[in-house]
């Protein structure tokens, strides 16, 4: 099994309309009076989404062309995921007013939503000649070209934003995390320290940080990051894959599980998380569980030569050993120098009697990595 620790910046945006404070209000709206819809729609207290959404369309509904009422509910829409639908307003929103910043800044948000950078950066580009002294717009705009792949804009754009705002905590995260991913480890510690100074409630930034600490191997400090991200964010889902991974490989396989099980507890979609949980639970015996999971893993990426390695340990300890056999190989067509699927295909092979098959398999793997053998006596197996 491999254990991938990457993590996306996945960066929070700021969603602006026309002087909107959102307040959660229990009751659901109804439909208000031309008045009232007024109210909703422009008024900045005691006004929740739904009932934005309803004061808007009915503002809209006397008057289709209301630009401010079409760019507030727009970034309704926005909030409540329905992209398509904020797109449509907000189209009409700028066509209606060219100037009006907030509304392309937030068409920004929707353009990147849809995994459309190129359309974003071209919104926030707008705002910013509109308001160029708004940090949130460089900002995002960096987030744009990051996700680009553009590391020297995006770089320019969060500088620009912490120039204009030198208390902006998520300017300091952003760019902290490009300097990660970039290899300026330097840099991003203090960037996620000051972020962290700025805003203590801030679970990703402390996440961030844990991954440089562990990197640098400063074991402590990385797990005391990673559980106040975990207590800020309970449902962070990478945050507790990346601890389970770190336990994984210090071999406290019970702590590791029980990561895994809180990770796809919060978010089932990763067929990674299912692939390592199945080689935790085949490590500590629990192979049919560990089958399972392997099996789920597959479904979501089949083929995949780390699972078929997990899926073949799995085998092996069940005493399955063609099974075991024919999984290590179709890894090994995949992935000819996995040292695991090797090593592996070596003991069920020995176990069949194969000796000179077993032996040349062992060394191949040794060749690749010194330290196999012992790796798998952490398995249960020798």
């Amino acid at each position: 099994m491999t254990c991938n620790h990457k993590i996306d910046i996945r960066p929070a945006l700021r969603a602006l309309a026309t002087a909107l404070t959102l307040l959660a209000f229990p009751a659901a709206a109804q439909s208000p009076s031309a008045a009232q819809g007024r109210q909703w729609c422009f008024g900045s207290k005691e006004v929740n989404d739904e009932q934005r959404l309803a004061g808007c369309s009915a503002v809209l509904q006397a008057n289709p062309s209301n630009q401010r009422a079409l760019a507030n509910r727009g970034e309704i829409y926005r909030r409540k995921r329905e992209t398509e639908r904020a797109l449509a307003d907000l189209n009409r929103a700028v066509d209606l007013d060219e100037t009006d910043a907030i509304a392309w800044f937030n068409r920004g948000i929707v353009h990147d939503d849809l995994g459309d950078r190129d359309h974003a950066i071209m919104d926030y580009t707008r705002a910013i000649r509109l308001a160029p002294d708004d940090a949130w717009y460089f900002n995002n705009r960096g987030n744009s070209y990051i996700g680009k792949g553009d590391y020297e804009h995006a770089l320019a754009d969060y500088n620009k934003a912490i120039k204009l705002d030198p208390k902006f905590a998520l300017a300091f995260y952003n760019r902290g995390s490009a300097y990660r991913e970039h290899g300026e480890a330097d840099r991003a510690l203090a960037d996620l320290d000051m972020s962290i100074k700025l805003d203590p409630a801030y679970g990703p930034a402390y996440g961030n940080r844990a991954r440089i600490f562990r990197d640098r191997g400063d074991r402590d400090r990385a797990l005391a990051d990673f559980a106040k991200s975990i207590e800020l964010n309970p449902d962070n889902d990478r945050d507790f894959y990346a601890r389970a991974n770190m336990y994984f490989d210090t071999h406290d396989y019970a702590l590791a599980l029980a990561d895994y099980d809180r990770a796809l507890k919060a978010n089932a979609s990763h067929a990674g998380v299912f692939n390592s949980r199945c080689m935790t639970r085949a490590i500590l015996g629990r192979l049919q569980e560990a089958l399972a999971d392997c099996e789920q893993s597959l479904r979501m990426a089949p083929n995949d030569p780390d699972t078929l390695d997990s899926r073949a340990l799995t085998y092996l300890k069940l005493g399955n050993l063609d099974a075991a056999i024919a999984d290590y190989d179709a890894a090994l067509r995949a992935k000819p120098k996995l040292d695991s699927s090797l090593y592996g295909r070596g003991l069920a092979k020995r176990k069949q009697g194969d000796t000179a098959g077993a032996e040349r398999d062992i060394a191949a793997a040794k060749a690749i990595n010194a330290g196999i053998a012992e790796m798998f006596s952490h398995y249960g197996i020798e």
